[in-house]
């Protein structure tokens, strides 16, 4: 898989995976994201901002997701500048299952610790066993929970430091 930053052009590849990776989970019963939180219009400022990174099965943008230097909503206890913060990772669901996540987790790795921080973090919703088996059978460590309005999220950390993914 080829991942870079995802350019102006590739807004409407990037609402696309997401949204298609949004629909898949709501028919599962696991909705995640709306589908106004991954549409073009929502994505194009983090894109602008070269936040977003897209994943590449030859020519085809399969993955997606966001990095950030802040979170300040689901980390604010953790110092600014020793951590980079995962938002929005998707995988197309008819590529799912054949590693993109792990390369795109791996990739996301690789741009923290250029960065030169020690942590790459993320978070999910609480009790969703399928998504934290891919967080940590890539290596993440469960760091604990956290209560935000009415939900509760898991928080994860991979240390940087670790071997190469």
């Amino acid at each position: 898989m080829h991942v870079r930053v995802a350019e102006p052009a590739d807004v409407a590849a990037v609402a696309r995976v997401l949204s298609a990776a949004a629909v898949k989970l709501v028919t599962r019963g696991e909705a995640l994201w709306t589908l106004a939180e991954v549409s073009e219009t929502a994505v194009e400022p983090h894109i602008r901002s070269s936040l977003y990174h897209v994943g590449f099965d030859g020519e085809e943008v399969v993955g997606a997701f966001r990095l950030q230097l802040q979170d300040p909503v689901f980390w604010p206890e953790i110092p600014e500048g020793t951590s980079a913060y995962l938002h929005k990772l998707a995988v197309l669901p008819g590529k799912q299952g054949r590693g993109f996540a792990h390369q795109l987790l791996g990739h996301a790795v690789r741009l923290t610790r250029e960065k030169g921080l020690l942590f790459l973090r993320l978070d999910c919703v609480a009790n969703r066993p399928k998504l934290r088996s891919v967080y940590e059978s890539f290596g993440f460590r469960h760091h604990s929970q956290k209560q935000i309005g009415g939900g509760m999220f898991d928080r994860f950390e991979f240390d940087v430091g670790a071997p190469d993914v």
